[in-house]
């Protein structure tokens, strides 16, 4: 029987041929297509995309290339070609971004391998939507936004690499920015609506409005689904004695909606949503079935900010904002605990609300000769609403009341959901500065500092230099250190039964990311490469083996590391078509948690080969067919217990312009009915079983 080594060193092996080949078969693909293809004229909306304009990395407008770090921009109307439906599935597109879901349901977007696997949520990165950040505190995740249907959105910004020195702690692998329509002007106004598998509908609308000097644009959606997976008798605990269900399924319904209002006056702007989300408890918080039907988890958040950009001078300029953003999360499911075989259900119900109010003040200056600079300073108020957990068994464990009832009973303060209330102010400062040495280099350089009431201070900081060889050639070279404040689930999660406890002791993970860009365009192609480097420490983890003297379940492990390469082309042809390919390499180390004996191993959960090809091909000027591409590595589960193979999904989408103003899309996913599973924590059965083949049919007018 072979040992772990000899399996790991079989694996490395078998990796790295389909690694060679892989990366062999896409550039010979990438050369023949830029060598033997004719020279042709690219269309307007190509053009434009050479010279794609962003502020995400720098809040400076500069061109995509020229920001001082890893940018995509993705345009909408080409992600709803490809059968793309939400915000998930597009950033999904993305190299070095793998997409998927927890047993609760949860969306998670994994960015460059950057995950702790034995915490499940925490995000590495951070959400915002017309440049306001929707993210929530309790579990340092905004997964409630990755629904956003498509329709609504105008284009997305992504960066990848350290963030935290322009977007604060929590930028921590990269950012990302969704552009609405309903926020731009000159932006159709248009309806949508869609009906496809599992009684999924979906509809919505964008309106914009002239009221005086008001600039007003509208969008609402609602969507729904009564999606159940058959997920078998494995997700079921062993001696379930409460199993009530005639069904083994995975109840993944959902109903979601949500309104937003941008207005804008001259220099003020207003930016309100709303938005809420109620969802099934998919494989169960523990991965066990709920016993019975009715378990839910909801997801309330509304934002309202108020921006201000005036001229001081004719080289300086004041950008202010002032918001509230309102999260509220509750769930209810059952669990099963097996105390020494004495096995009784757990019903919980807790209820977290929490108002952050902040001020953010930058002053940007071009008065200095070839410096573009900026200093800034935040002010934020994270107030605690409520905080309350709901129990139905409760031991002497833990201290504080014993609970053994049938209906949940309700504890607040030190036995609520959180250990206390846990209130904080933020104070950050930043400062950047651009610096153009001649016409062909400029230099760059951010710091930040961030200081919380409850946590220690973070000084983040990125040197960035961009060189233009020519109008085609660019290269870059970046270093950043970014960081992520603990949440208050993993700080301050007060001690019950079926729960992880808190510990208020932990440091903030710190990540060091070294990058090399390249980037060759030319008027019918666009090809960008980086290698990246990053270290990660004081990563906080789940703990096990750990003393009885240590009763927390999180901890600050010790130092994991990631490498990668990330490739991607465009290709635009004279007949409008075009084709887009990206292939990206990531390897994660990761150790795992026991207290006294890590183990070192390759990351669980993470393909180490992604590989994405889409083609836009227009058979006539009205009729599309548009096929999609994605290739998955093969991946570990936890602690080798499990392995899972390779997946191939192709997607097609076709789509027809009735005439000028109406469009109807017909796609299909997975059209060759490829089994998806995802890994599973607790190494049950095969894994989370996913859809096969669905369909979904989108009817938008533009009006």
């Amino acid at each position: 029987m072979q040992t772990k080594n000899t399996y790991r060193h079989k694996m490395t092996e078998v990796s790295k041929k389909l690694i060679t080949s892989t990366f062999t078969s896409l550039l010979s693909l990438l050369l023949s297509i830029t060598i033997l293809l004719p020279t042709l004229n690219a269309d307007d909306d190509f053009k434009s995309l050479l010279n794609e304009v962003t502020e995400i990395a720098t809040k400076t407008k500069l061109n995509v290339d020229y920001q001082p770090s890893v940018v995509s921009v993705l345009h909408a109307d080409k992600l709803k070609k490809i059968g793309v439906r939400n915000l998930h599935e597009a950033i999904g597109t993305l190299p070095g971004v793998e997409t998927s879901i927890l047993h609760t349901g949860w969306k998670q977007v994994i960015m460059r391998g950057n995950y702790n696997p034995d915490t499940f949520v925490f995000d590495k990165y951070k959400l915002y939507i017309d440049g306001v950040d929707i993210g929530s505190d309790l579990y340092s995740t905004s997964y409630y936004y990755l629904d956003f249907p498509i329709e609504l959105i105008e284009r997305i910004e992504v960066l990848r690499g350290s963030a935290s020195t322009v977007y604060g702690p929590g930028a921590f692998s990269g950012a990302i920015n969704v552009i609405t329509k309903s926020s731009q002007s000159g932006i159709s106004d248009s309806v949508f609506m869609s009906a496809g598998s599992y009684d999924y509908t979906k509809a919505g609308f964008v309106q914009h409005i002239k009221a005086g000097e008001w600039n007003i644009g509208i969008d609402a959606y609602h969507q729904h689904s009564n999606k159940e997976l058959d997920a078998g008798k494995a997700f079921v605990s062993s001696n379930e004695a409460a199993y009530t269900r005639s069904d083994y399924n995975s109840l993944e319904s959902f109903e979601d909606y949500s309104l937003g209002v941008t207005a804008k006056n001259k220099d003020f702007s207003v930016i309100a949503r709303y938005k809420s989300e109620v969802a099934d408890n998919f494989y169960g918080l523990s991965e066990t079935l709920e016993p019975l039907a009715g378990g839910y988890q909801r997801n309330t958040s509304a934002i309202l900010e108020i921006q201000n950009k005036s001229k001081i001078s004719e080289n300086i300029s004041l950008d202010t904002k002032v918001g509230l953003n309102y999260y509220a999360f509750t769930f209810d499911t059952t669990i099963y605990q097996d105390y020494g075989g004495s096995g009784q259900s757990v019903r919980m119900n807790p209820t977290y609300k929490q108002l952050n109010s902040y001020m953010d003040i930058n002053l940007k200056g071009t008065n200095i000769q070839d410096h573009r600079w900026m200093l800034g300073v935040g002010l934020q108020n994270i107030d605690t609403i409520k905080n309350v957990f709901g129990t139905t068994l409760r031991t002497p464990t833990y201290g504080g009341p014993t609970i053994v009832t049938s209906s949940p009973v309700y504890l607040e303060g030190k036995y609520g959901f959180l250990d206390g209330d846990n209130d904080q102010f933020i104070k950050s400062l930043y400062f950047q500065d651009i610096y153009s040495v001649n016409k062909d280099v400029d230099l760059s350089i951010n710091l930040r500092l961030d200081s919380y009431s409850v946590f220690q201070e973070m000084l983040s900081y990125r040197l960035g230099s961009v060189y233009r060889l020519d109008d085609k050639n660019i290269f870059k070279v970046i270093y950043g250190r970014s960081y992520r404040a603990p949440s208050y689930v993993e700080a301050f999660q007060a001690e019950q039964d079926g729960l992880k406890n808190g510990n208020p002791n932990l440091n903030p993970e710190v990540i060091d990311t070294y990058e090399i860009a390249y980037t060759n365009k030319d008027y019918n192609h666009i090809l960008r490469a980086n290698l990246f480097y990053s270290v990660m420490q004081d990563v906080i983890d789940r703990l096990e083996d750990e003393p009885p003297s240590i009763t927390v379940d999180y901890y600050n492990h010790k130092q994991r590391d990631a490498k990668g390469v990330e490739i991607e082309f465009t290709y635009s042809f004279d007949n409008s078509a075009e084709l887009m390919a990206n292939i990206s390499y990531v390897r994660t180390q990761y150790f795992s948690p026991s207290y006294d004996n890590p183990v070192l191993y390759q990351s669980p959960i993470i393909s180490e080969v992604l590989s994405k090809a889409y083609f836009l091909y227009p058979l006539t000027s009205a009729l599309s067919f548009n096929s999609a591409l994605y290739y998955s590595g093969p991946k570990k589960g936890f602690e080798d217990k499990q392995s899972y193979g390779a997946t191939i999904i192709f997607d097609e989408t076709i789509s027809y312009n009735i005439d000028g103003y109406s469009n109807v899309m017909l796609s299909v996913k997975n059209l060759f009915d490829r089994s998806v599973m995802y890994p599973s924590y607790q190494s049950k059965h095969d894994g989370l079983k996913r859809e096969g083949r669905n369909w979904l049919v989108t009817y938008e007018r533009k009006f």
